[in-house]
């Protein structure tokens, strides 16, 4: 809990920081790049992460991995910010969590759309202008596959689920037969 109230935090004053559309992807292809180097290099992520490294040290580290990649000085500020404060373990959770938020700044809310085969195109657009007819809202759908729902959907806005799937109608049932 505290982890995800952590990074909401960080998204937060980096989506703040953020004037427009083309300084939002500069940035988080950035950082998504970043992230990446960290996950491609255990050694460096381990370096990075490490407790008793010295704070000025790991800011050389990636100050020079930065300025390799040419990154933006929001960039930098922020994973600068990232290390001082000894919270780069959470850089995979702010790159998952900064377009959700930003798109939610817009008016645009993130669902997640779980299937058992993958949807056809006429089928994606029916189901999105549904959602945005049931949310009130403009949606941006992302989705995945899940074999274990046998079939029908799973949509999950947040906290919220809209479960029209094979296996959650079996899941009641079987709730309904146990309470009898």
């Amino acid at each position: 809990m505290k982890s995800r109230v952590l990074v909401r935090r960080y998204v937060e004053g980096l989506a703040g920081a953020l004037k427009d559309e083309a300084g939002f992807e500069l940035v988080h292809r950035e950082i998504a790049g970043f992230a990446a180097e960290l996950e491609s290099h255990p050694l460096l992520g381990a370096v990075l992460l490490r407790p008793f490294l010295a704070t000025s040290k790991k800011a050389a580290i990636i100050r020079n991995i930065l300025e390799a990649q040419g990154a933006s000085p929001k960039t930098r500020r922020f994973l600068l910010l990232l290390a001082g404060h000894r919270r780069l373990d959470i850089l995979a959770a702010v790159v998952k969590a900064l377009p959700v938020l930003w798109k939610e700044r817009r008016g645009v809310r993130t669902l997640e759309v779980v299937s058992v085969v993958p949807l056809a195109e006429s089928q994606r657009t029916r189901l999105e202008a549904e959602l945005r007819r049931v949310e009130g809202t403009g949606v941006s759908c992302d989705y995945r596959l899940d074999p274990n729902l046998v079939g029908g959907l799973l949509v999950r806005c947040g906290n919220f689920v809209y479960d029209v799937s094979l296996k959650g109608q079996l899941e009641r049932l079987k709730s309904v037969i146990q309470e009898r």
